[in-house]
């Protein structure tokens, strides 16, 4: 499922995204794959995490992090930032739209087990998660600096309420 899902985001940012712009949405694009690496870094230690990659035969959890990362996370961010219509009501379905996507492959993920939920990580959390983050990814396009205090309250909330620790929890 992680090499579909790779492959299908590169397709669907090839085929859908404004590349030709592609410069104005750099800085969220990258935006989007530091939140993952830190996420990584912070929460993905082994032992202590609040959901991760399942590893498979062609990779491990953590090259399918990486991939995610690198490539699947900001041809989303092109993708959601080069369609991102300009109606306000339009701009929330768009913003749903996506949250579903995501919440709609994290389901199928759960359910063949290439992706799993720890330490009260649940969909809902999933779901709150996916339309903070999409939101924020249109906030970092448009007031970045904003986008950066929103994150790391949220990310502090996160780690404060799913008991985070900054050391290893081995």
């Amino acid at each position: 499922m992680h090499v579909a899902l790779i492959l299908w985001s590169v397709f669907a940012a090839w085929l859908w995204g404004d590349w030709k712009h592609w410069k104005h949405y750099h800085t969220t694009m990258l935006f989007i794959a530091l939140s993952s690496a830190m996420y990584d870094v912070l929460v993905n230690d082994g032992s202590y995490y609040l959901w991760r990659y399942v590893g498979n035969f062609y990779f491990s959890e953590e090259m399918a992090s990486l991939l995610y990362t690198c490539v699947a996370f900001p041809a989303t961010a092109l993708l959601f930032l080069s369609n991102f219509p300009e109606d306000k009501w339009k701009q929330v379905l768009h913003i749903c739209k996506y949250v579903a996507i995501y919440v709609i492959l994290e389901i199928i993920g759960l359910y063949f087990g290439t992706i799993s939920h720890a330490h009260s990580w649940n969909m809902w959390w999933s779901t709150v998660f996916n339309l903070v983050m999409f939101s924020v990814l249109r906030l970092h396009h448009t007031r970045p600096l904003i986008a950066y205090a929103v994150s790391l309250v949220v990310a502090t909330y996160l780690m404060i309420h799913f008991h985070v620790s900054l050391w290893d929890s081995e």
